[in-house]
């Protein structure tokens, strides 16, 4: 993260924040199942820091976590306009389960998963 970066708003399964003009940041903490209800409030907090659809997004998936079936059909069915998405995947079965979202999913920008958040910084800038 940069020197420009905000304090993170946080909540009970994760952080948002603005680590760099133009990109916000959710970190979803290790072990945590996330829920509809999380990604309501992952919402709010996307609403409130985010100044419009060119915010370019990274999501970051700590060891152990995942996402309820109902919190992706959400995802897919509400998610927030961004000019590109960058996933942060740290485990196999995570992996997995992103790989067959994407391909269900229609796209609406770039979008691609890296292990560690530098990788992913290094895509999104140039995005």
């Amino acid at each position: 993260m940069t020197s420009n970066s905000i304090q993170p708003i946080r909540r009970e399964k994760f952080e948002g924040s603005i680590i760099e003009e133009g990109i916000i940041y959710f970190r979803f903490f290790e072990n945590e199942v996330i829920e509809p209800s999380d990604i309501k409030e992952s919402f709010e907090i996307h609403d409130l820091l985010a100044v419009d659809e060119n915010i370019k997004r990274i999501i970051h998936s700590e060891k152990y976590g995942t996402i309820s079936k109902a919190g992706r059909d959400l995802v897919q069915s509400s998610s927030r306009p961004a000019k590109a998405e960058a996933f942060v995947i740290t485990s196999m079965a995570q992996k997995i389960i992103f790989n067959l979202f994407v391909k269900l999913r229609k796209q609406k920008h770039p979008i691609r998963a890296f292990d560690d958040l530098n990788d992913a910084l290094k895509w999104i800038r140039k995005k």
